[in-house]
């Protein structure tokens, strides 16, 4: 019996690891959440300086549990969320995301759509993904009778969910419809409706599921008797299929359905297939109502098992007006980015293993992840395809045992924001390159503003830890210790655990200076290195900021909220490490040398510019008693060679204490425990 490869969770750590949303008003179901919750600790300043709340993106995951085990965690809100599903093994399982319009979003299990169970549609309903308010007042419309009869591969009646989008307005409707024995039966707004049923069938010579999309355009319903459709399963023959030019396994792949109403808003559905799982579809002409688009969003597969050097496909395809009856996909070679990565580990790794997984990123409804194990330390070659109108998503956790899912589950994930694709061309990145810091971070492609203010309103907050590309986010599931601590004009405006940054509201419009600091914990996870960092950064404030500051406009901006003003990038000071270690993070020979750079925090080019200074570089031997200065040569702008005798014995790992500073007066002194290990 083949073991199903299920997708991994991308996101902060689950409810029972005993993490705090940082605003403590998310919900979670179980204790976990709860008692962390109660453990929240916040002090903030009011009157002159204003209010001070966690920063949104910090919070731990929203959890939901649905009726059948299954848990939904949720990061972030609204349309650019997050989400994954999680089984009672801890592993991510493949499921459905509908979002009939921006008020309601659901997250269906695919073992849910071919249960003859009672479905109800509200216990799978998310309220963390929607992104609209419920209007005060209940409009009334002339209603109609909807039917839908459903029939299996074998011509009786079978089980479904059939989806409806009204392309007179998404709003008229928000819920999917079970196919009970059968059939399906509401009481719906008059008008016209884009009609998706989804059909699950296990298939036991692969021991995986089979999905079928059955896809009807342009339904109207009327006023009077009862307007039936009949889906059918069997009319749902087109196996979506993709050819590469290497052999590969199909790991997982995603179909985007879209459904535009004549006002602009829309209607999606996001079904995921896994393994060798097969997806199949029905052809469709255009649609005559509203717009309808489908896509082929993401397709991962790997070399077969055993290839000496391991490779995978990530690509996707152009979106269409219609579904065509041939579903098979080409990849052309000549249109692919190879990216390859170097996979650096933690010595506590003596498993040998990490993960990788990629996926589209939706604007309108954020990121899906999906992958597998790999080798770590080791390498993978990655062809990735041109983005088609959407955004890739990449999550890698260098150290990782497949033993440790479920609740005690504890990964250092990390996610890079700058986007893969690069045309015909070869790129390369490395992960895990210690030691693990927080920092601002330097982004090529969009993403959202760690440090920026608008007008009165200042954010501050870290990524809670970079390896040595500047553009990676970390994202830990596990059992982190935190505390942020915001000080303006030293007075200290903002204090609490659980969280990594703060938003600043009603601060003066005078120029002055604030100072946070940030200290975080991974001890409990199972790491050797960078386990503690202690970080403290001053940063000037001006109310006229170098207009060179501006963040760019396909970049977000939380201090923004509903105003137009662009916001500005506020010259937060970034250290960038470069040590020169093997793939396990550790130093050989009587001398280690680190390459360091020292820039500011930087979006698409923007950002401050200003002169660095100078930095320094001390390492402990004994666990910070002491210190030895490191010898520190300035090699270009910002850029330092520090260099100092390996004084501690074998196996050993020493901390490591950096300076800087720059022209404006702004500064960073960071402190990381086990920063590295001698060999």
């Amino acid at each position: 019996m083949l073991a199903r490869t299920r997708r991994v969770p991308t996101l902060a750590a689950a409810m029972a690891l005993g993490l705090a949303t940082a605003t403590a008003t998310a919900t979670a179901a179980g204790s976990g959440a709860a008692a962390a919750n109660a453990a929240l600790s916040v002090t903030g300043a009011t009157g002159a300086t204003g209010a001070a709340t966690p920063f949104a993106i910090t919070a731990a995951p929203q959890i939901t549990t649905l009726p059948n085990g299954d848990r939904v965690l949720v990061t972030g809100s609204g349309p650019h969320a997050a989400t994954v599903v999680l089984g009672p093994d801890g592993r991510s399982v493949p499921a459905t995301r509908f979002a009939p319009n921006p008020q309601h979003a659901y997250v269906i299990p695919d073992s849910v759509v071919s249960s003859p169970g009672q479905f109800v549609a509200s216990q799978y309903e998310i309220p963390a993904l929607s992104s609209g308010s419920t209007p005060a007042v209940t409009p009334h419309y002339a209603m109609g009778i909807l039917q839908i009869n459903g029939v299996g591969l074998d011509g009786a009646a079978a089980y479904g969910l059939t989806y409806l989008a009204n392309v007179d307005d998404v709003t008229r409707w928000s819920a999917p419809l079970q196919l009970f024995n059968g059939v399906g039966r509401a009481a719906v707004p008059a008008g016209h409706y884009n009609v998706i049923t989804q059909f699950s069938s296990y298939d036991p010579t692969t021991n995986f599921t089979k999905t079928y999309q059955v896809t009807q355009l342009g339904v109207t319903v009327g006023t009077t008797g009862t307007t039936t459709v009949t889906a059918d399963q069997r009319t749902a023959t087109s196996q979506v299929q993709v050819t590469t030019p290497r052999p590969a396994d199909l790991q997982t792949n995603f179909l985007f359905f879209k459904s535009t109403d004549v006002n602009g808003d829309f209607s999606f559905l996001l079904p995921n297939t896994d393994g060798p799982g097969a997806a199949y579809v029905n052809p469709t002409a255009k649609a005559q109502f509203g717009t309808f688009s489908y896509q082929m969003a993401g397709w991962t597969a790997t070399s077969p098992a055993g290839t000496a050097d391991p490779y995978r496909y990530d690509v996707m395809f152009p979106a269409t007006d219609h579904i065509d009856a041939d579903q098979t996909y080409k990849v052309d070679p000549s249109t692919l980015t190879t990216v390859h990565n170097t996979f650096v580990s933690d010595p506590s790794n003596t498993a040998h293993t990490g993960l990788f997984m990629t996926g589209p990123f939706v604007p309108t409804f954020g990121s899906a992840d999906a992958g597998g194990t790999i080798t770590s330390p080791g390498s993978l070659t990655e062809y990735v395809s041109a983005a088609s109108g959407l955004n890739w998503g990449r999550t890698v956790a260098t150290n990782f045992s497949a033993s440790s899912g479920g609740p005690g589950l504890a990964m250092l994930n990390m996610k890079a924001e700058d986007l893969p694709y690069a045309g015909h061309t070869d790129t390369w990145r490395t992960w895990g390159r210690g030691p693990l810091t927080p920092q601002v971070g330097q982004y090529k492609s969009s993403t959202f503003c760690r440090a920026c203010a608008d007008g009165g309103t200042v954010d501050l907050s870290l990524n809670m830890y970079q390896d040595s590309s500047p553009d990676t986010e970390g994202e830990p599931e596990g059992p982190i210790g935190r505390h942020f601590t915001a000080y303006r004009d030293g007075n200290q405006v903002f204090s609490q655990d659980y969280t990594s940054g703060t938003e600043l509201t009603g601060q003066a419009q005078t120029p002055g200076t604030y100072r946070f600091v940030y200290d975080q914990d991974l001890s409990q996870f199972p790491i050797s290195q960078s386990t503690v960092t202690h970080t403290d950064v001053t940063v000037p404030y001006t109310p006229t900021p170098d207009p060179k500051w501006t963040l760019p406009s396909d970049d977000t901006c939380n201090a923004q909220a509903g105003s137009t003003t662009p916001c500005s990038i506020l010259p937060v000071l970034d250290l960038n490490y470069q040590l020169a270690s093997d793939d396990m993070n550790t130093t050989h020979g009587p001398l280690t040398v680190l390459n360091l750079n020292v820039g500011h925090q930087s979006y698409e080019g923007a950002g401050s510019q200003a002169a660095i200074k100078g930095a320094t570089v001390s390492v402990s031997f004994d666990k910070g008693a002491t210190w030895t200065a490191a010898t520190v040569i300035p090699a270009g702008s910002g850029h330092y060679v520090a260099m100092w005798p390996n004084g501690g014995a074998k196996g050993s790992t020493p901390w490591l204490k950096v300076t800087a500073s720059d022209a404006l007066g702004g500064s960073i002194t960071q402190t990381v425990d086990n920063a590295y290990t001698i060999g």
